[in-house]
């Protein structure tokens, strides 16, 4: 079963940098036209979004919240899409950590879970949130 993502960042996402990233991390740049990038691990995979005039969908209610986690006004984000299994967890994480050494972020889990990086290290390995745990 699959699951996304979000990394909310302070500024619009640039794609190219991202996709740097993603290479760096052995990925490859816009492999499909539905995709900007991708990076396997065995069977884990991991596709990526990054739309630069994409902003964050918050709700009213949870602006706050979202700012007072990344300690600004949340104006950019980027889509993670993961393949299934706790081998894509730590691949997800793995982008996020190197997401997170260039631009502050946090992470929205999709099902109702806002992270900062530092949350998501404290998680034993296997039991990340990704997947509404």
């Amino acid at each position: 079963m699959s699951s996304k993502i979000l990394l909310i960042s302070a500024e619009r996402p640039d794609p190219e940098a991202f996709l740097d990233l993603i290479e760096e991390l052995g990925g490859e740049r816009r492999p499909s036209e539905w995709v900007n990038g991708h990076v396997r691990r065995g069977e884990a995979h991991i596709w990526v979004t990054v739309d630069p005039d994409s902003v964050p969908e918050i709700e009213v209610e949870h602006w706050l919240e979202h700012e007072e986690k990344l300690g600004v006004t949340p104006h950019g984000v980027v889509e993670l899409r993961l393949s299934g299994g706790a081998r894509a967890d730590a691949l997800a994480m793995e982008v996020i950590e190197a997401a997170a050494g260039r631009w502050p972020l946090i992470v929205d889990d999709d099902h109702g879970g806002l992270h900062s990086v530092a949350e998501l290290r404290e998680y034993p390995e296997g039991k990340l949130p990704f997947r509404g745990g």
